[in-house]
């Protein structure tokens, strides 16, 4: 469940401000982009899963009260908040709201941006890699074909036909370790 402990609030800022760095949030609408064409849409978990069997369980009270107090603490952060009027200002809009499927429930933090906002995206990716503007097309080409290999639904075939060009450019590959786990 989740808990309004500082530990719990302390993990899900630390998850969002990764999430939410315009190079790492470039791959996370990409690969939507890729999936479900015109719909580039990314979500960002922020409170543990609740089984569906759970959710009007005795228990169901402080788990939503855990998740207001929860959700009230990031969306007053301001470093967090910071981080998504960065991402706001180039097109991609977010907020927390409710998910969940068939194994349960949780609260996500939704970025959703338009494809025609992709590049704006991408461009302050670029600026924040320290990316000459002489060398961007070339980057932008490494990084459609990146995604392509990792986040396609095709990316095994894509593997085979397309050259292997690394990590993402705008992603030092230390920064893909803090990801892992989150």
């Amino acid at each position: 469940m989740a808990s309004d402990d500082a530990g719990n609030i302390g993990a899900a800022k630390q998850r969002l401000a990764l999430a939410l760095r315009p190079r790492i949030a470039l791959i996370g609408l990409t690969s939507c982009a890729l999936a479900f064409p015109g719909d580039a849409e990314d979500r960002i978990a922020v409170t543990d899963r609740l089984p569906h069997a759970d959710a009007a369980g005795p228990g169901a009270e402080a788990w939503s009260a855990a998740t207001v107090a929860l959700v009230t603490a990031l969306d007053a952060d301001p470093d967090l908040r910071a981080l998504r009027q960065r991402l706001f200002e180039v097109g991609v809009a977010s907020a927390f709201e409710g998910d969940q499927d068939d194994s349960g429930l949780w609260t996500s933090l939704v970025l959703r941006c338009p494809r025609t906002r992709l590049a704006a995206l991408e461009t302050l990716a670029a600026d924040d890699a320290g990316i000459a503007r002489a060398e961007r097309h070339e980057v932008s080409a490494q990084f459609a074909i990146y995604m392509l290999r990792n986040h396609h639904r095709d990316w095994q075939a894509n593997r085979t036909k397309l050259p292997d060009v690394g990590e993402s450019p705008y992603t030092p590959p230390e920064e893909w370790n803090l990801l892992v786990g989150t």
